[in-house]
């Protein structure tokens, strides 16, 4: 089983008691770009942007994925990742029910 957030750590310890030269520098940027993609596969809670008359659930990159508005209209869905970054979406903290008499996504 992946421990993403455990190789994550790991990667950037090393890289923080590695000296950086020019012999190592491809390696370095290697794994910065492996870092990235590692912390991509990491569910982030949306981020909740609101104001009195409605409510933004978006991502980190600023796609909205879904709006509440404070009459209970509901506009977009609940992805597990994000159209325009990649970024998995973790849905499970969030209390939005899409579906009508109690069902939820």
């Amino acid at each position: 089983m992946r421990n993403i957030l455990g190789s994550i750590s790991t990667i950037k310890n090393f890289m923080g008691n590695a000296g950086r030269n020019i012999c190592n520098e491809h390696l370095y940027n290697a794994l910065l770009d492996v870092i990235e993609s590692m912390e991509m596969d990491v569910g982030m809670k949306p981020i909740e942007d609101s104001c009195d008359e409605k409510t933004h659930y978006k991502c980190k990159c600023g796609y909205i994925f879904l709006t509440k508005y404070s009459d209970g209209h509901r506009m977009g869905n609940k992805p597990n990742y994000c159209e325009r970054c990649g970024q998995a979406i973790d849905w499970s903290k969030t209390n939005i029910n899409l579906y009508p008499r109690g069902r939820s996504l």
